[in-house]
């Protein structure tokens, strides 16, 4: 266990102090974030520093305690038969019941344990937000990109509007529009239909054969088809300055878009460097564009490595651990502790005379001693056995609650995978498809064949769907960074270095 404790207190400092030349080497980019966060985040290094606490509490806790030394003297000598006796000096060495050290530096040592998963939990938490900022950003940065674009297309459209609009074509439109009224009502008054219809020749008042009576009837008693078609041509004619400003109307509501999500990319970007241990105020890169975390879903493999690597996990097996081995130590303290010494008398000499023993007049003793302490109240040691087998007992039903939630939310975040990714797939083609229709009826809207209203509505349906295919990305690169957290994938990359 020490050897242990010992490997993993250098990986440790490994991971959070070295790799300066791969900093210099690195470009701007998530990983590089990572290892700032890690190296300089407040929460990690205060439980690194809880950490590094814990670890000193293991060499004390298999110490034997302190000898004890004492010394004692007489304001008045002490006649004796070997001489005047002036002090004492005494030396004793108390040594506990046979295993009861070794329990409590197991103990302190699993507790080490745990508090180096405690550790690794919060790092690997701060990786996840770290990249869970990151992916948010580059949305938000997809989205600003995708806005200024929209706005660089309304002004082209308002370009073309205000040329149709100032075009001589509309004046020549409307001649013809004139020319065709007119030409319309010389043949009717050519055929002799007056306006009531009461020149209409044929049995009965029904219409004649002639070719030309349903171009010659009033507008509300044509055909239904033929008013259609009169409107589709009224949609398809040149627009006026309403068309003008409706563009304008749009453009202003995407410029406070823009606006409001500048706000938004700056709060999400001091978020971001108050994780990185930063000024909010930090500059960072973000790329134009996001890429897919790799991802091979594996589920059974994966559990496993859940199961086997999950900090959480490891640190809830280390208490319960901890929590036995002070069972144990608690069960030896009820033995007695055993002490070892050493007295020794300081004699100075005593006058001669006839009953005086000349031979050990004087002579300093030396006396040894064993001590032995009488635990016989029981009632402590019973309660602290008692506390550990609950304290053990509680560790073990944490495991298994963690477990039960761990695998709950490796399911979930399995969902989460798949439905991003067939979204990603439904948001790549519809947005395909958009693209190529908005292409389409821009070349129409330019030959005046759709109304501005199409052209806006496919511009929100591009706008909408690129969108959404950011968002579908973003949201699957957090799930894998999820999953790659609970699974503490980035030990691996660690222990490489």
């Amino acid at each position: 266990m020490k050897n242990k404790i010992i490997i993993r207190y250098v990986c440790l400092s490994v991971i959070l102090l070295t790799t300066n030349l791969s900093w210099l080497n690195a470009q701007d980019s998530i990983a590089v974030y990572v290892e700032q966060a890690v190296k300089n985040n407040p929460k990690v290094r205060a439980d690194f520093a809880t950490y590094q606490a814990s670890l000193q509490r293991v060499a004390p806790a298999g110490s034997l305690p302190d000898p004890e030394l004492g010394f004692s003297f007489y304001l008045k000598s002490m006649e004796q038969v070997n001489g005047k006796q002036v002090g004492t000096l005494d030396l004793m060495q108390m040594f506990p019941w046979f295993g009861t050290l070794k329990a409590a530096k197991s103990e302190m040592s699993w507790m080490a344990n745990a508090s180096y998963e405690k550790f690794r939990e919060s790092s690997f938490e701060v990786i996840y937000n770290v990249q869970a900022q990151w992916y948010q950003l580059n949305s938000i940065q997809a989205k600003l990109t995708n806005v200024r674009e929209n706005i660089k297309l309304l002004k082209s459209l308002e370009e073309i509007a205000l040329y149709r609009y100032k075009s001589p074509r509309v004046k020549g439109t409307s001649g013809s529009s004139a020319s065709s009224s007119s030409g319309t009502s010389t043949v009717s008054s050519t055929a002799g239909i007056s306006p009531g219809g009461s020149g209409m020749s044929g049995m009965g008042g029904a219409p004649s054969g002639n070719s030309s009576f349903s171009s010659t009837m009033p507008a509300s008693q044509q055909p239904a088809s033929m008013g259609s078609m009169l409107t589709s041509s009224m949609s398809g004619s040149n627009g006026g300055m309403s068309d003008v400003l409706r563009i304008q109307i749009e453009k202003v509501e995407l410029e406070n878009t823009l606006e409001t999500t500048q706000s938004q990319f700056t709060v999400n970007m001091a978020t971001f460097n108050a994780l990185l241990g930063r000024a909010s105020t930090t500059p960072t890169f973000v790329p134009d564009t996001l890429q897919l975390k790799p991802f091979i879903a594996n589920d059974a493999a994966a559990w496993g490595l859940v199961v086997a690597r999950n900090p959480m996990l490891s640190m809830w097996k280390a208490e319960s651990a901890s929590y036995e081995a002070k069972g144990e130590m608690a069960k030896k303290m009820g033995y007695p502790m055993i002490g070892i010494g050493l007295e020794y008398m300081i004699n100075s000499k005593k006058p001669e005379d006839m009953n005086s023993m000349n031979s050990m007049n004087g002579m300093d003793m030396i006396m040894p001693m064993v001590k032995l302490t009488l635990p016989i109240y029981r009632k402590k040691y019973k309660a602290q056995i008692s506390d550990s087998k609950f304290m053990k007992q509680s560790a073990e039903l944490q495991y298994q609650n963690t477990q039960n939630e761990l695998q709950a939310n490796f399911i979930a975040i399995n969902l989460r995978i798949t439905d991003a990714s067939r979204k990603i797939a439904l948001y790549t083609k519809q947005r395909q498809l958009a693209q190529t229709t908005f292409e389409l009826i821009l070349r129409e809207f330019a030959a005046s064949s759709v109304s501005l209203t199409d052209v806006l509505q496919v511009q929100r349906e591009l706008l909408n769907y690129s969108l959404k295919q950011v968002e579908s990305v973003v949201e699957y690169n957090t799930a894998v960074a999820e999953f790659e957290k609970i699974i503490a994938k980035d030990d691996l990359i660690i222990n490489k270095k």
